[in-house]
This record gives structure tokens, sequence and C-alpha cells, in this order.
């Protein structure tokens, strides 16, 4: 199971993370989001994190420039677009940093097999969120039925997941390799490192 925790601020709970064998951390740039950091935050944060682990960016409709900078002066491997870029810009990136992970977010709405379609030769992951006009972030989930049919491309579930809603998930048997969590391991809209602790205990061992 691939463990996606988002939103990290602060080293300690990154820490806490790491220790307790998470598969992914990241960072949001979305000056709009709350759990907002800046470049420079995330090249100090990101450093110490283990080669393999991926260390995730995510944007939202970036400009080509903002996508360089992330890059090049952070250790990030991966970058997760949330926003509503196309294809061609993904593949942008994609020709200038070959060796970078992608992940793109989608909106568990009635487009979302057209845009599985429209991405799935392009990214490495996709990330079904609940929809939202701020792009995610919203600590809502969504029906996970709808996910029944989709059984052709790796992705991970989001939105306002914790431990008994995943169980819940789990129970379903949908084709989801994993969960993108945030808000499920906060208090007070804070990264809890008892929360992050008992999480990953519970899912990776």
């Amino acid at each position: 199971m691939y463990i996606k925790c988002c939103g990290f601020k602060e080293k300690e709970s990154i820490d806490t993370a790491i220790d307790h064998h998470v598969d992914a951390i990241g960072f949001i740039t979305f000056p709009k989001s709350k759990r907002y950091v800046s470049i420079n935050e995330i090249k100090n944060l990101s450093h110490s994190i283990p080669g393999n682990i991926d260390k995730v960016a995510v944007v939202v409709n970036p400009s080509i420039e903002e996508v360089k900078e992330l890059v090049e002066t952070t250790t990030i491997n991966t970058i997760q677009f949330h926003g509503d870029e196309d294809i061609e810009f993904i593949k942008q990136v994609q020709s200038l940093y070959p060796h970078l992970k992608v992940f793109k977010a989608i909106p568990a709405n009635e487009q979302l097999p057209h845009q599985i379609q429209t991405f799935k030769n392009h990214i490495d992951l996709f990330l079904i969120d609940t929809p939202s006009t701020n792009y995610g972030g919203t600590g809502i989930s969504f029906d996970w039925s709808i996910l029944k049919a989709i059984d052709e491309v790796p992705y991970l579930i989001a939105g306002g997941l914790d431990l008994e809603k995943i169980n819940h998930i789990e129970s379903l048997k949908l084709n989801n390799i994993g969960y993108d969590i945030s808000s499920g391991i906060e208090t007070n809209g804070k990264k809890d490192n008892y929360k992050i602790k008992t999480l990953l205990t519970n899912l990776k061992g």
C-alpha cells in the first residue's frame, strides 16, 4: 500500500512520517492553501528526506518558470499537478525533466473517465480528490463507489481521509494502490505526530 502524507510545514512531523515508513511526503506550493510553503522552505525541509521516499511538490496552474525553480533549487523528485494543467504543459515539463515523476490530481466528478483517458499515458500516478473550486484541500470525502469501474490506471484516493474512512474504503475492494492524507493527520490545522504515527503504523506496519 502506497501512502502519501501531504501538507507538511515542519521538520518534526516529516521525521515522524519518515520513521513510520511513509511512501511520499507532499509540500503545497499553492499560495491560497493554508498549508502553503515557499520554495525556500521546501528546499530546507526536503533535503534530509531519504531517497527512497517520494518528495512531492504540489502545484496548481504553475508557469514553466515556477516549475523550473522548484525542480532546480530543491530536492523534490515528483511533481503533482493539482490544477487545470493541460496535457501539452505536462509533456513540456517531462521533456525538460525526464527523471521527474509526475502525479495528476483529478476531481471525482462526471469528467473522471475522460480525464483518465486524457492523461493516463503521460503520468505515473493519479490522485482522485473531492471536487473543489479551490483545487482540493477541502477535508471532505466523496462517494467512493464511483471508483469501482476504474481498474486500468494506478491511483490514490484523497479527500478528507482518516484511518476510519480508509478502513471502510478497504472493505469496498477498489483498485486504488493507496491513499493521500492531509487533514486526517492534523489537529486544529496542524500536523499531529500522534495521528501520523497511528495512521502509518496501522497501514504500513
